[in-house]
């Protein structure tokens, strides 16, 4: 069995790659970070929800930056028997 993939970590990201964090990506790059559909994106975007975008002309980008906040606030450490989530 070969070993599993080691991602790199944050630091050495932005070490190599200084304004990744600000690269502003499309909805496709959105949706394979989040496991989200570019279509549930898309509805939340018209309908108020999922992280916050840049609007430029006819293009919809996100920066890298909002859009990991936006999971990291989502992050529960459990939730109740009822579904609810607790933090």
């Amino acid at each position: 069995m070969s070993e599993p993939i080691q991602a790199p970590s944050l630091e050495s990201i932005l070490e190599n790659n200084p304004g990744w964090l600000e690269e502003a990506i499309d909805t496709p790059a959105v949706a394979e970070i989040t496991g989200l559909s570019v279509r549930t994106l898309n509805t939340w975007r018209c309908r108020g929800g999922g992280p916050r975008f840049l609007k430029l002309g006819r293009s919809v980008r996100y920066r890298r930056r909002a859009v990991l906040e936006w999971l990291s606030e989502r992050e529960a450490p459990y939730t109740d028997t009822d579904g609810r989530i607790h933090g």
